[in-house]
């Protein structure tokens, strides 16, 4: 008996295994968030929206862990989440991987622009080296003024450049 199949429905990609969890931990190191504003804020930071199916269980899970308690708050309908002192030592191991961190970025970055995407392995290099060197370049400027202006304008000439690229292709 053949089967027939329906027509495909696009599968929607939320971030990789394990990210929820970890954007939750980095967004409650800065100040304790009800689990709808985490939702807010984890779509800001992603364009991702995370269902309160996937938020509320692993909210609950990360308190059974004894990572994170929920707090009192004004509103007794709300219930905000803040690091536990072992949240908080957890936040900090996770952070130790960085360097792991940024080469499945590297990844999942190449899976999409030489795959997906089809870019041609010489503008790809090119492309991973500018977005490394941004990597490098805005973490150095997080603290310096001038060094964030610096890269700021440089990032808009390089997309206005970008811009007039794709405008005279287009001719």
């Amino acid at each position: 008996m053949m089967r027939h199949r329906k027509h495909p429905r696009p599968h929607r990609m939320g971030p990789p295994r394990g990210m929820l969890r970890h954007i939750t931990l980095l967004i409650l190191r800065q100040q304790p968030k009800s689990g709808s504003e985490l939702i807010d804020e984890i779509e800001q930071y992603t364009d991702w929206r995370p269902s309160p199916g996937s938020i509320y269980p692993m909210l609950a899970h990360l308190q059974e862990d004894g990572l994170i308690k929920s707090q009192p708050d004004q509103d007794p309908n709300l219930r905000r989440y803040t690091l536990t002192e072992e949240g908080k030592g957890e936040v900090e191991e996770q952070l130790l991987f960085d360097a792991q961190f940024r080469r499945r970025t590297r990844t999942i970055r190449k899976i999409y622009w030489r795959l997906h995407r089809k870019m041609p392995e010489a503008v790809y290099n090119s492309f991973s080296s500018l977005i490394s060197q941004i990597d490098v370049s805005s973490r150095n400027a997080i603290d310096d003024p001038e060094g964030r202006r610096v890269l700021i304008e440089m990032l808009d000439k390089t997309t206005e450049k970008l811009k007039s690229l794709e405008e005279t292709s287009h001719e």
